[in-house]
């Protein structure tokens, strides 16, 4: 039983959950079935995540500068969405780990809140600022990463379009994070 802020939070990993298989949107774990082995192998291998220590390391980095001040002089603005997007995510990962509680991952989490919520006025303008940071982030990672800007794209369109009622962003619109949290009377 998620609040409406809860299940905005989880949404803003919703572009990479949506390219998983299982996936599951407003859970604060994004599949089905919690599987500690493979989040620690997938912590360790994307982001040298091992610990709870270099957890909260990473996500400090992230919330920090990220990438996204490197990305700004190309972009014009630092594409907050880019290293927010991947904070949730990694959180997310994170509790799937065992490396921060459930409480700690949900403090975690509203952390992200403000700094997307001051930047973004809609699903729209964060999906095409999470876009934009991938794609410039692609370029500096190399081709080995090509194919998955088009599964990219083609989540975000899925997750905006409007018939598409499993999307989490029709679900929870952007403007539940400046009302006041409440349970969702479909998800108690």
């Amino acid at each position: 039983m998620l609040t409406a802020h809860q299940r905005w939070m989880v949404s803003l990993d919703a572009i990479l959950a949506e390219r998983m298989w299982g996936h599951s949107h407003l859970m604060l774990y994004p599949l089905k079935r919690i599987n500690p082995t493979n989040c620690k192998v997938s912590l360790a291998q994307s982001w040298d995540i091992t610990s709870p220590e270099s957890l909260r390391a990473a996500l400090q980095r992230l919330a920090g500068e990220g990438h996204r001040m490197q990305m700004a002089p190309v972009l014009g603005h630092p594409p907050v969405a880019w290293d927010f997007g991947r904070y949730v995510s990694v959180v997310r990962s994170g509790f799937g780990a065992g490396y921060v509680d459930e409480a700690g991952a949900w403090q975690l989490l509203a952390g992200a809140a403000a700094p997307v919520a001051q930047t973004y006025g809609s699903w729209r303008a964060f999906a095409d600022d999470f876009v934009a940071g991938r794609h410039i982030w692609m370029q500096n990672v190399g081709r080995e990463w090509a194919g998955s800007q088009e599964d990219t794209i083609q989540a975000v369109q899925r997750l905006l379009d409007p018939a598409n009622a499993g999307s989490p962003w029709n679900q929870v619109p952007w403007e539940t994070i400046y009302q006041l949290d409440q349970v969702s009377p479909q998800h108690r």
